[in-house]
């Protein structure tokens, strides 16, 4: 029994979690609540809602449901206006057999692409400018305390010329 061989531990590793996003159900409920107050509002969200559908089984990467949500919110502010038309125009192939309203609800999941992958260059040039602008206070600030108080309040020794004071005789 001593010469039996010990067989090292199995080492499993954990499935990473997946991102849950409340967008999904709320979707659905949204679709439902749409079928209650019109036939044709929920055809024209199932129409307009496309790009939403194809970004949640599509997307991919980090802050996945962020992106979900802030593409389908746009999207869906873009597509409730033409549900109300379809009460008035009659039908929703009025209203989706004009090409202008399906370009418009499209254009709405385009200006939420656009927030997803353009805002965060936009946030990080003003942060940047930001930082700047306080750097410049920072600096002035420091210039004003050497002003007034002279190099010494930096803590920084004056730099002494280990020569200086000898006579040099040649």
């Amino acid at each position: 029994m001593a010469n039996e061989k010990k067989k090292p531990p199995v080492i499993r590793r954990r499935r990473r979690q997946q991102e849950v996003s409340g967008f999904g159900p709320l979707l659905i409920i949204g679709m439902a609540a749409s079928a209650f107050y019109s036939l044709d509002a929920s055809i024209i969200m199932a129409i307009g809602i496309v790009p939403t559908i194809v970004l949640g089984f599509t997307g991919k990467g980090e802050f996945r449901a962020e992106k979900l949500q802030c593409v389908g919110f746009t999207n869906l502010a873009g597509v409730v206006p033409f549900m109300v038309q379809a009460k008035m125009r009659g039908g929703w192939e009025n209203v989706v057999g004009d090409i202008m309203n399906i370009l418009l609800m499209y254009g709405s999941a385009a200006i939420g692409y656009a927030l997803v992958y353009v805002g965060p260059l936009v946030a990080a040039f003003i942060l940047q400018g930001m930082n700047d602008d306080r750097l410049k206070k920072i600096a002035a600030q420091k210039q004003a305390h050497v002003d007034m108080w002279g190099h010494e309040v930096l803590g920084e020794k004056e730099e002494v010329d280990p020569n200086a004071g000898k006579n040099f005789i040649r």
